[in-house]
């Protein structure tokens, strides 16, 4: 029990310092000219000379800029071509997380898809898509030419929400937690100034009483203060 209770604590100590870092001072948002990073392709399309179909050629061997060796999957034709990547455009981003939001920016490629939905990553954060602005209206996705403002959130971190029974009160506190990092039942949690110990979890489905639940699956945790003792 005393190297479970252990565990617990450094588990939650870990968390705090998490959690100190994702609300310090750096302002995780404002940073400009993000450029996101494109693996390099392993096909391009283009119009076979000899066949005229315009499909996915599978790379053979090149480079990017990509100046190499093509094969049609239609005919088999292997030929050599000479195409560049079109320059990155900057696109207005703004980004949720807690409770305000932060502009800056992201580079897409031009023909690039922006989708609602989509994951991507903006410097050490994850973020997803929540909504696309194009031509004057939301849509749920479009190029990236076409594209006005991105609006997205971060996912990476997620707020649980503890009430913690103190006597004849209920406190509620908030702990920031990586979206699969699991709570357990009997879990001792540190809330700054105090210890609290976890005696069930409500998810959308069920009430947990028993095991563990992931931090993103969490609506509510309950629990109660952890009374320190003192010696004499």
């Amino acid at each position: 029990m005393r190297r479970a209770l252990a565990t617990a604590v450094r588990s939650n100590h870990e968390r705090l310092r998490l959690a100190s870092t994702s609300l310090g001072t750096t302002n995780p948002f404002l940073r400009p000219r993000v450029r996101r990073i494109v693996a390099a392709p392993s096909a391009l399309v283009l119009k076979c000379e000899a066949c005229g179909a315009e499909v996915p050629h599978r790379i053979l061997r090149g480079k990017i800029v990509f100046e190499g060796t093509v094969k049609c999957p239609n005919c088999g034709r292997v030929s050599t071509v000479v195409t560049r990547e079109p320059k990155p455009i900057e696109i207005p981003l703004i980004v949720s997380w807690l409770d305000k939001s932060e502009r800056t920016s992201l580079e897409f490629s031009p023909e690039e898809n922006v989708t609602v939905g989509e994951e991507l990553d903006l410097g050490d954060s994850r973020i997803e898509v929540t909504a696309v602005e194009a031509n004057g209206r939301r849509v749920s996705a479009a190029r990236a030419k076409e594209v006005a403002t991105v609006w997205a959130k971060r996912i990476d971190r997620v707020r649980v929400k503890f009430s913690v029974n103190k006597g004849n009160r209920t406190v509620p506190h908030e702990v920031l937690a990586a979206p699969d990092e699991e709570f357990e039942i009997g879990e001792i949690v540190d809330l700054g100034k105090g210890r609290a110990v976890v005696h069930h979890i409500r998810t959308r489905q069920r009430t947990v009483r028993y095991g563990r639940v992931r931090a993103d699956e969490i609506v509510r945790m309950y629990g109660r203060v952890v009374r320190e003792r003192t010696s004499h």
